[in-house]
């Protein structure tokens, strides 16, 4: 029977080749290029509907996702005659985790894979800066210290966009406390390992972000999954 694929169906050497240079690529480089492509939808779409507020994000690290999205607010300001007014402000121990509770631990979630430099990832969010906006601000330590003082404290208002990367049931939970007096509908949320822990939806930021609509009764349409297991959600009431 004559295959409708053509000769190419038949060239085993062509999907040996493919197979080999997608299985070699590291999974870090695809989640990273994904989230990239989900932070400018998600700061596209929250521009479009000219949202005002800050950008904030938890679990920093080296500081990549947050300078990529000063890069895509600053790109698509003329969708929105706010964005100048926007803020970035992240939140890292740039240590690592610190002492996990039992629930919380994981194989992956280590230390070693997650200390960084703060004065590094600080020069490199005010060189990708330079000035635009209305400035940002990075605050060093552990989540059960920096976020107990409420979003006031940090001069925090109105929340547009958050990103939650910290991995972790109880970091989660800490960034849920700290933003919700501040969103809104149309805020737009990234969770950055919603399926980790085997995707179980009791354990991780799954359990966080369920806790947080559960309290905050706002519900959320889910626009994308992106990489190695993250979501971007948009919020409403």
């Amino acid at each position: 029977m004559k295959s409708k694929f053509g000769l190419l169906g038949k060239l085993e050497f062509l999907q040996n080749l493919s197979s080999s240079f997608i299985s070699s690529i590291n999974p870090a480089v695809i989640h990273n290029i994904e989230k990239y492509m989900a932070l400018k939808k998600a700061v596209y779409l929250n521009s479009l509907e000219h949202q005002t507020g800050d950008y904030l994000e938890f679990g920093v690290y080296t500081g990549s996702s947050f300078c990529h999205a000063i890069k895509c607010f600053k790109k698509t300001e003329k969708f929105n005659p706010f964005q100048k007014e926007t803020k970035f402000i992240g939140f890292d121990s740039f240590e690592g985790f610190g002492e996990l509770e039992e629930d919380d631990k994981h194989p992956f979630y280590v230390d070693q894979n997650f200390t960084t430099s703060y004065k590094k990832v600080k020069r490199r969010a005010e060189k990708t800066l330079k000035g635009w906006g209305a400035g940002c601000q990075l605050v060093q330590g552990y989540f059960e210290e920096t976020l107990k003082v409420g979003a006031k404290e940090y001069g925090i208002n109105d929340i547009r966009m958050a990103f939650i990367d910290s991995d972790t049931y109880s970091s989660s939970k800490c960034a849920f406390e700290f933003i919700k007096n501040n969103v809104k509908s149309g805020t737009h949320i990234i969770l950055d390992d919603f399926y980790s822990y085997n995707g179980d939806p009791k354990k991780g930021v799954t359990l966080a972000f369920n806790e947080f609509l559960n309290e905050s009764k706002f519900k959320y349409r889910k626009i994308l999954d992106y990489g190695m297991g993250g979501i971007v959600v948009v919020l409403y009431k």
